[in-house]
């Protein structure tokens, strides 16, 4: 059986009688301190001990100092170890044992200690501005509130706002939880000046412990990005992907401009940005032709972690307006889907009411199918019959 147990500190990192009082306790039941990760402390399996702890704070650089151990061994006290790189951890079987002899010494200590902290707190504004900062596009200022209250999933999704959201909330936490350590930092201080005692304040430091929590997947998810793990192309070739070859015909030529032509399919996602695929093909057109004027496709694949995001996203796109389409039609499931969903859409005619110049706009359709937690968004603009192809559209999903 282990000897490591491990235990979330429930006071603030900086609220030394509490943490001295926990220490001590935990050593009542046998739990011997040595070491400290983030907001958990780990304890060796021991004798129990009635002891007194005293945490010694660190004024220079977070190594052990055997000089300043020599000193505390020769009065009777035992060297733990260091907590979060804040304090020597010291513990004496004796109740009535004196850490400090010289209440100006400790005065002083507190008072450095005090102001590293503060140096320390700049340091977690600025890690506030810089990863808020750069989720800022997904804060609540920026959302749509409409588009999120009728599409919710597309809104949520973006991989913008739920980073944004996490991190908030991670950062409301912690800061919460530094400024409640600063202020019974300070309010030990003063009761150590004057003589008197004070109490710890059991619960901050579960508040460091849930914003770390809170914060974890949203510094994974940024990771991923810089590391360059959220984009993962790959050739079209022997991707399984429909093209527009496969709808038009072998002979039906495909525009080579860099912007309208795809020979890969773009693939990402991270931690908290769904898996996700795109891939578009135009017709090849002339230099006094629009893209629109020739047949063209576009495919939008997200797989969500649940298949009740998917089913709701099949929903929404269901239920935007797409120009001169029809109402979607839901058809019986087939070919291993789910769900499938197809909009007819009829070629027009506009005639401009200032130059009386025609534009034809190519008929086409749309598809939304959904296998599983995986949805697909296929539109299509040109002569022939999407719906003619939905066992290879079929295939192409349960190929992903």
């Amino acid at each position: 059986m282990s000897k490591t147990t491990i235990r979330i500190s429930p006071f603030g990192g900086f609220d030394i009688p509490g943490l001295e009082g926990w220490l001590a306790a935990m050593a009542a039941k046998g739990f011997r301190f040595t070491m400290t990760t983030g907001p958990l402390c780990f304890f060796d399996r021991d004798e129990i001990q009635t002891v007194q702890v005293h945490l010694e704070p660190i004024q220079g650089s977070t190594d052990e100092n055997p000089e300043l151990n020599a000193i505390y061994e020769e009065a009777g006290w035992q060297y733990w170890g260091m907590f979060r790189g804040s304090f020597y951890v010291y513990a004496s079987p004796d109740l009535e044992a004196r850490a400090h002899t010289d209440p100006d010494t400790l005065d002083y200590a507190l008072k450095k200690f005090f102001r590293q902290k503060l140096v320390g707190g700049v340091l977690l504004l600025l890690a506030n501005v810089l990863l808020l900062g750069f989720y800022w596009q997904g804060s609540p200022w920026e959302i749509d509130l409409l588009w999120l209250r009728y599409y919710p999933v597309e809104t949520l999704s973006n991989g913008k706002t739920i980073p944004f959201l996490l991190a908030a909330l991670g950062f409301l936490l912690i800061d919460l939880s530094y400024l409640l350590g600063l202020f019974h930092l300070m309010r030990y201080r003063r009761t150590v000046h004057s003589g008197g005692k004070t109490r710890g304040h059991r619960g901050v430091g579960w508040l460091l412990a849930a914003g770390l929590l809170v914060l974890l997947p949203v510094l994974i998810n940024t990771v991923q990005l810089f590391s360059g793990t959220s984009y993962r192309p790959y050739d079209l070739e022997g991707s399984g992907f429909v093209t527009l070859t496969d709808i038009e015909g072998e002979d039906f030529p495909i525009s080579q401009r860099q912007f309208y032509y795809m020979d890969y399919i773009s693939h990402g996602g991270t931690l908290l940005d769904p898996e996700h695929w795109y891939f578009h093909q135009y017709g090849a057109f002339g230099q006094n032709q629009s893209s629109n004027d020739v047949p063209h496709l576009e495919i939008s694949i997200v797989r969500y972690p649940l298949e009740l995001l998917a089913e709701m996203r099949a929903e929404e796109w269901s239920r935007q307006e797409i120009n001169n389409s029809g109402d979607y039609e839901a058809r019986p499931s087939d070919y291993g889907l789910d769900e499938i969903y197809y909009a007819p859409r009829e070629g027009w005619t506009h005639v401009s009411e200032i130059t009386g110049e025609k534009r034809v706009f190519l008929p086409g359709g749309i598809f939304i199918l959904r296998r599983g937690n995986t949805v697909l968004f296929a539109d299509y603009y040109g002569e022939q019959d999407l719906t003619d192809h939905l066992k290879h559209f079929a295939a192409m999903l349960e190929g992903l």
